[in-house]
């Protein structure tokens, strides 16, 4: 499989993720795999559809906030691995 990525990414190791939906408003949290300028990788037990507007909080070694559509959901280790965009 080709690299596409255009941005370094740096592990998230120890880091936790406060997510909200923005359109249902219902929150829940995750565990933070990896992140870039563009993008973020996160492992949680619930599913978000493709395309749902994130608000993320990482608290930990990486401490941000940001805004996130998801890009893309694979199943993974008793949850999901969810991929999104950094959109603010």
């Amino acid at each position: 499989m080709t690299e596409q990525r255009q941005d370094d990414r740096q592990h998230l190791e120890d880091t936790s993720i406060a997510v909200i939906d923005l359109e249902s408003g219902v929150e829940f949290e995750g565990d933070g795999k990896n992140v870039s300028g563009r993008g973020l990788l996160f492992h949680a037990a619930m599913e978000p559809a493709i395309g749902a507007d994130m608000q993320v909080t990482l608290s930990g070694a990486k401490s941000m906030k940001a805004r996130i559509e998801v890009v893309r959901v694979q199943p993974a280790a008793g949850g999901f691995d969810v991929a999104g965009r950094i959109t603010r």
